[in-house]
């Protein structure tokens, strides 16, 4: 490991930080959140215009989204969303 690195995860331990494995995590897409949400009874919607989420009413991006739904299961004790994410390195060109 880099000698920077373990000298920000030790600072990060002494200053109380911890770090804890998600043991079970449920892979999902955008539209799966949103479609948990709004069957959980919030205010929910992807926009494919601008490629914005929204909840409750206000503007935010899927990791946000996430985030809110976790806390709903959290409370509900479901294991946590996990984003699948598709990621493409690099470009082809002819």
């Amino acid at each position: 490991m880099n000698p920077a690195n373990s000298k920000a995860i030790a600072d990060f331990l002494k200053n109380g930080g911890r770090v804890v494995k998600a043991k079970h995590t449920v892979p999902v897409t955008g539209i799966e959140v949103v479609e948990y949400l709004v069957s959980s009874g919030f205010r929910s919607k992807y926009s494919p215009r601008d490629s914005r989420y929204y909840y409750e009413g206000k503007q935010c991006g899927l990791a946000k989204l996430v985030e809110l739904a976790n806390i709903h299961r959290r409370a509900r004790q479901l294991p946590p969303f996990a984003a699948k994410v598709n990621i493409s390195v690099g470009s082809r060109r002819a």
